[in-house]
């Protein structure tokens, strides 16, 4: 917990960094100006998601589908939820999870967001 705030404010700054650099062509996380927002993940979604996932591998950056099987499909909740998803069904078709930890530096999530822009 000493930690927090120092891990904190880093994600926020390389969540920032994505936030702006990254062009349109990339569905990014709505902000909310009041809130104070800490991304556990950095998620962005593209119609080409898994040609996108495959160019940044093969440029270096590594990524993750995180949540991949929408909540409608999982056993725990199949019985419950009947029905279309189009939206749900949309959102995993084409998230990918960019990286952002404490390891990573503000110059490496700017290379990063080079190498998308690219795409």
């Amino acid at each position: 917990l000493r930690s927090l705030n120092k891990l904190i404010n880093h994600k926020q700054k390389l969540a920032s960094i994505y936030h702006k650099e990254l062009k349109d062509d990339f569905i990014k996380p709505k902000l909310q100006p009041h809130c104070k927002q800490v991304f556990h993940i950095y998620p962005i979604r593209h119609p080409k998601r898994n040609k996108l996932r495959k160019y940044l591998l093969e440029n270096g950056v590594k990524t993750d589908i995180h949540y991949p099987i929408p909540p409608h499909k999982q056993k725990g909740y199949i019985s419950y939820l009947k029905g279309n998803y189009p939206i749900s069904e949309k959102i995993h078709e084409t998230i990918l999870s960019l990286p952002i930890s404490l390891m990573h530096k503000e110059s490496e999530i700017n290379k990063i967001c080079e190498i998308l822009n690219k795409f």
